[in-house]
């Protein structure tokens, strides 16, 4: 039995998860096809052995200024905010190794000269970002180009060049040879500046985190649909007959349905897994074939106390050498847990993942032992490593938490042609996000955009 709906939504992130909440409050027909056993995407959140409070394995940051629509979710569904530690100093790995602390909010203490350009630098990204449009990329010299190349060719010293390095592993999971200046510059204008982004202050990138673990706006959300509405463990493998006629076959393993409109919001690497008839048109396997994952893991380490803090320090830390690129505090003080995030990312993150378990947590200890001048005290308040491997993720595309464009595709696809919708079927996901693109408010905003169309092309 062939069954009809007005939408199909395909994926129960964030972004589908909006969509199908504005879609069933208009009136019309819509389920959703996760192929996971589980809603919530590149949200997973899971308690901790000791029942110890909550982990984020995929995102874990908003903020109350400029993250309208998530803060919303998390005012409606009753979560507890953890501010982000941001009192102490920072402590950073130069490349030789060496290690020194700062006050949070100001620059490493290099030498004057190297100060003034690392200081240059970020100000001349932060400048640039900002004179983008994020949907008319036209900029094609700085998509000719990577991000180190950008860097090198307006004069950045090797300390700002691995300072950048930093950012783009951070923040992408790539190395800075691997993204487009254009791409990367415009990723950050679209989180409001690069400054913006990698804040950990009110109005930043990482400013508050949710007690109850960001998978609450998930599960909020899909409680608030109708039952029946979310399919899980459904896997979308084909979607043919997508003619503009309104009359789209959407195929699971076992289940045909025929939609009026298709909403998929799965990232671009994961389009590869579904069979397309027609074809999608050469702008769209444009971007499915050229967008690509760095590497890019969240390993969390466990303590008994929260020493870094008793020694002075906030949490924040940065390598240019690694194995982790940037540490943060994710701890929850009411839940007497005490955690260090660490970021695994890029080269050195790639080659910590080919250790054994007991080496990766070796070489952290041994890491974060160095930056808080702890040595003598880590491996006694070490409980456990928590992490997660989205590169061997399937149905995230095989990475996270955002794809990148190497250099001259970017100006040539243009910065809105991604979501832009072919036919029956529309496009959303924080990938096509003009507002923080690779965060869940870019996930929240892609869901409410993608909803609009459906709901204006249904009942005009």
């Amino acid at each position: 039995m062939m069954e009809n709906l007005d939408v199909v939504v395909i994926g129960a992130g964030l972004a589908g998860l909006t969509a199908a909440r504005d879609i069933v409050r208009s009136g019309l027909s819509c389920v959703i096809l996760e192929a996971r056993d589980r809603v919530g995407g590149k949200t997973w959140s899971q308690e901790l052995p000791d029942g110890k409070g909550t982990v984020d394995l995929g995102a874990a940051w908003i903020n109350d200024v400029n993250q309208t629509r998530v803060y919303g979710l998390a005012k409606q569904y009753n979560a507890e905010f953890i501010e982000q530690n941001t009192t102490g100093n920072c402590a950073i790995q130069d490349g030789s190794g060496k290690i020194s602390s700062f006050p949070y909010g100001e620059l490493p203490q290099f030498d004057a000269a190297t100060v003034q350009d690392v200081a240059r630098i970020r100000d001349m990204c932060e400048a640039d970002c900002q004179l983008l449009d994020v949907f008319d990329p036209n900029d094609k010299d700085l998509d000719s180009i990577s991000f180190e190349e950008y860097l090198k060719s307006r004069g950045a010293t090797a300390t700002a060049l691995s300072t950048g390095t930093v950012w783009t592993r951070a923040m992408l999971g790539q190395e800075p040879n691997h993204v487009s200046a254009l791409y990367f510059l415009n990723y950050c204008k679209s989180g409001g500046g690069l400054l913006q982004m990698r804040s950990d202050r009110k109005g930043g990138g990482q400013h508050l985190r949710v007690r109850q673990g960001m998978q609450l706006f998930s599960k909020g959300l899909s409680g608030d649909l109708p039952e029946g509405t979310i399919r899980l463990s459904s896997p979308v493998t084909a979607i043919n007959n997508n003619t503009g006629a309104g009359a789209v076959e959407v195929h699971t393993k076992d289940h045909t349905i025929h939609a009026r409109k298709v909403v998929t919001t799965l990232p671009t690497p994961a389009l590869k897994n579904i069979s397309f008839s027609p074809d999608l048109p050469s702008g769209k396997r444009s971007w499915i074939e050229a967008t690509t994952y760095g590497y890019y893991t969240k390993a969390m380490m466990v303590f008994k106390s929260p020493f870094w803090v008793e020694k002075g320090f906030c949490g924040l830390t940065q390598s240019f050498i690694g194995p982790s690129s940037v540490i943060r505090d994710t701890s929850s003080p009411a839940d007497n847990k005490h955690i260090l995030t660490c970021f695994m990312s890029g080269i050195p993150g790639r080659a910590w993942s080919a250790l054994s378990d007991s080496e990766r947590e070796q070489s952290l200890l041994k890491q974060i032992g160095q930056l808080f001048g702890a040595e003598d005290i880590v491996d006694k308040e070490f409980i456990q490593l928590v992490t997660y491997e989205w590169i061997n993720d399937e149905y995230s595309g095989w990475g996270c938490p955002c794809t990148a464009l190497p250099p001259g595709v970017f100006s040539k696809l243009g910065g809105g042609s991604l979501r832009v919708p072919w036919l029956d079927l529309h496009f959303a996901g924080t990938e096509t996000a003009g507002e923080w693109k690779g965060y869940m408010e870019g996930a929240v905003r892609s869901g409410e955009r993608a909803a609009a169309e459906v709901i204006k092309a249904l009942q005009g």
